[in-house]
């Protein structure tokens, strides 16, 4: 994905890096390259906290030309970046995964109880795990 970056810098601060396309998405850096590497780590964190909100990442992207004489934006330096943010969606994505038979009984019999789907209840299982294991041990998203 293709965002433009609006950057300002103060003599006495580092710089600070606004996404206009992602409403409060921000980012700080003591250079301007290691501002670029922030920002493109905080775009990922905003649309993972999306995600977790259960909305389907979007951005508005704005012309260069709209954000550059918007008065919110005064005075910054415009660059573009690229951002991978393919698996960052709620599409679904068809895998194989092969189970002992006894194991995937136990599920199906839970699910039919619940009135749930199988790959329903992975997903919740698998993201309850992730999130148990990262506050346990510190592990970072």
């Amino acid at each position: 994905m293709f965002l433009y970056i609006a950057i300002h810098k103060d003599a006495e601060t580092g710089y600070g890096v606004t996404v206009p396309s992602l409403p409060g998405c921000f980012s700080y850096g003591n250079t301007l390259n290691q501002a670029i590497e922030e920002v493109k780590q905080a775009i990922l964190f905003h649309i993972e906290g999306m995600l977790e909100d259960g909305k389907e990442p979007e951005t508005n992207q704005p012309a260069l030309e709209t954000l550059i004489t918007n008065p919110d934006y005064a005075g910054a330096q415009w660059f573009g970046i690229e951002v991978n943010i393919d698996h960052l969606t709620f599409k679904p994505e068809r895998f194989n995964v092969s189970w002992p038979k006894y194991i995937l009984n136990k599920v199906d019999t839970y699910v039919s109880q619940t009135h749930d789907t199988r790959s329903n209840f992975l997903a919740k299982a698998a993201l309850e795990r992730i999130n148990r294991t990262e506050q346990n041990v510190g592990i970072a998203k």
